[in-house]
């Protein structure tokens, strides 16, 4: 639903001011994260510098989505978690420690796997639950992400749906 903020009166009329609702801005952070390959990729596909300069732009994306005025305490509160995950996520990837032992051991046992493994499973999780609340379509590859447990996300979603 739209809300409108009243910004003049004249002779001629009243002026409104179109403000995105919750449903908008959630719709907003759920298409900054489909950008955000990193979440979803194979993991041995994926280059730590890049995964950290994509973090650092996730991050920058989702400070300016909290500075919307309109922006309410759920989605808020949403967002924050996410751009804590990506935070947690810098952290423990961090500067390069100048070994490569830990790019040698395979896939999902580096550093690098281990953090993208966890800021997924933090992400989807939040993505499930923003879909479902506002009833809005995720991205196929950003989908892979949300949980699946005995269908929790996308029976709970189907039976909103009347189906």
């Amino acid at each position: 639903m739209a809300r409108y903020r009243l910004t003049g009166v004249s002779a001629w009329g009243v002026q409104w001011d179109k403000k995105d609702d919750d449903r908008e801005l959630a719709r907003r952070l759920l298409n900054l994260l489909s950008d955000r390959r990193m979440l979803w990729k194979d993991y041995s596909q994926e280059i730590e510098e890049h995964c950290v300069n994509s973090a650092s732009e996730a991050r920058r994306q989702l400070g300016v989505l909290l500075d919307s005025p309109e922006i309410g305490s759920e989605v808020s509160g949403r967002a924050r978690a996410i751009q804590a995950a990506f935070r947690a996520f810098m952290d423990e990837v961090g500067p390069d420690d100048g070994e490569e032992w830990h790019r040698w051991r395979g896939a999902g046992t580096d550093r690098l796997s281990v953090a993208l493994g966890r800021l997924r499973g933090v992400v989807g999780l939040l993505v499930g639950e923003i879909a479902s609340t506002y009833r809005l379509d995720v991205s196929e590859d950003l989908a892979t992400i949300v949980p699946d447990l005995d269908g929790w996300f996308f029976e709970r979603d189907r039976a909103g749906e009347g189906g």
